[in-house]
């Protein structure tokens, strides 16, 4: 079926063809996204004979060689876990005579501008259509944004990982382009699978390529059986097995040859520290001068978590954060005093649970249909820890809005108000394209889902 065609019959208020901007899909790339999208081709050969087409070959070496890494990735993690640790971000003070000075991170900010740019376009045209607004509050997307690394950030994390120079930080650092894509509230792996099918076709046309797909996971969970732990990602391991595929059938062809097969980087799932989901790929577009970009992917409560741990980790790892957030601060600065280190131990446990309970609130959601409403605020609350009440994270949230609400650009306000009324909107039915139309998607690109059962999270 002609992909254009699914998006308009599901979207019908606002065509997926049609950008927020006013740009065709059509026009933009320059190709028509009518293609079929190919069914998996491991799995059968020609009925009544015993012939293996080269393709089928060629997939099945794939297959093979993903096997092998997989198998590789997890033997290294057993042999030495601290290997598979992240580089380590805290910033002390020896630590800070490393990275580039801020006259080269400001050459680098000014580099990356430009590919930013074009990362802003392709998110406006290929989700713009998805969002959701003030008549549409039940799109699958409720909001997207891009960024370029700020200066300040650049040096910050070049002096962690010890790049020195800006050609080690333009090869290396993989987030100085980015973006973010907010699920709205309700929505589970079907949506985001729906959501991210387009990037098939676009691989496979040349239009863009993938570099790495990495899953992070809350780390209170890693103990859980595998099964259990994918309860907690945002989009099925069948698709993101197939979005592998489109790339690395591009990068090896008929290549039926284990060991000269190409892959792109997929490591095994990452366990933040910080107890938070996300699924994080990195692409790039195929236009002149385009750099590798990380685009996130996350709930609509984990998002607003994210943003709120993003201020209070940077702060206790020893990174500055902006003067805006100065009462915040004050808040947290008695916390690095030596003799309140006990308090300090419980706040930050306090806040890993927390984050925990983000995720478990939007898997509940999307298993009920109904959104979860606190009394006390939008996390859970500090009574059961040993803090005073002014270290509950909804009082601190609220501070953070209101250090940012000062200086809201008139543009931001009104996007803010959209995602308010998403939030406010409880409605019984799920997000509102058409079980056919996305049934017909999911045959097109040869993903089979199970529907969604009532499973209770082992913890």
């Amino acid at each position: 079926m002609n992909i254009q065609k699914i998006y308009i019959s599901s979207f019908n208020t606002v065509s997926i063809a049609k950008s927020n901007s006013g740009n065709s899909l059509l026009q933009y790339y320059g190709l028509k996204l009518s293609e079929p999208l190919q069914t998996d081709t491991v799995s059968f050969k020609a009925k009544g004979t015993n012939i293996v087409s080269k393709e089928v070959k060629a997939a099945l070496a794939r297959k093979e060689a993903r096997a092998i890494r997989d198998a590789n990735q997890i033997a290294e993690a057993k042999k030495a876990p601290d290997k598979t640790a992240q580089t380590k971000k805290t910033l002390s003070g020896e630590e800070r005579k490393w990275g580039v000075s801020k006259s080269t991170a400001k050459q680098i900010r000014e580099q990356i501008l430009g590919p930013q740019k074009q990362i802003h376009n392709f998110m406006d045209n290929l989700f713009g259509g998805m969002k959701a607004t003030t008549l549409d509050p039940k799109n699958i997307i409720l909001d997207y944004a891009d960024r370029a690394k700020s200066i300040i950030s650049i040096m910050e994390k070049s002096a962690t990982r010890e790049w020195n120079s800006m050609k080690e930080v333009l090869a290396n650092m993989t987030d100085l382009n980015g973006a973010k894509i907010v699920m709205n509230y309700k929505t589970g792996k079907n949506e985001v699978d729906f959501a991210l099918a387009q990037l098939i076709t676009l691989i496979r046309t040349g239009h863009i390529s993938l570099h790495e797909i990495e899953l992070q996971r809350p780390s209170s969970i890693s103990k859980l059986k595998e099964k259990e732990q994918e309860e907690f990602d945002y989009a099925s391991k069948v698709f993101l097995d197939k979005l592998e595929d489109a790339q690395e059938e591009i990068l090896n062809g008929l290549e039926t040859n284990v060991d000269k097969i190409k892959l792109i980087s997929r490591p095994l799932p990452k366990y933040t520290k910080g107890n938070y989901c996300a699924l994080h790929l990195i692409l790039q577009l195929k236009e002149k001068c385009s750099r590798p970009f990380e685009m996130q992917i996350m709930g609509a409560r984990e998002a607003k978590a994210k943003n709120f741990h993003d201020k209070g980790f940077k702060y206790f790892k020893g990174k500055g954060i902006e003067p805006k957030y100065k009462k915040l601060i004050d808040l947290w600065e008695p916390l690095l005093q030596k003799e309140r280190e006990t308090s300090k131990e419980e706040f930050l446990r306090y806040w890993h649970d927390a984050n925990l309970q983000i995720r478990e609130d939007e898997l509940h959601e999307y298993r009920t249909g109904r959104l979860l409403t606190r009394p006390t605020g939008f996390f859970r609350t500090v009574r059961n820890y040993k803090l005073p009440p002014e270290y509950d994270l909804n009082t601190q949230y609220d501070i953070m809005l209101e250090c940012e609400a000062k200086k809201l650009p008139t543009k931001k306000a009104k996007e803010t108000e959209v995602v308010k009324i998403a939030e406010k909107k409880d409605v019984e039915e799920k997000p509102f394209f058409s079980i056919f139309s996305f049934s017909k998607l999911i045959e097109n690109t040869g993903i089979k889902h199970k529907k969604n059962k009532n499973k209770r999270i082992k913890h």
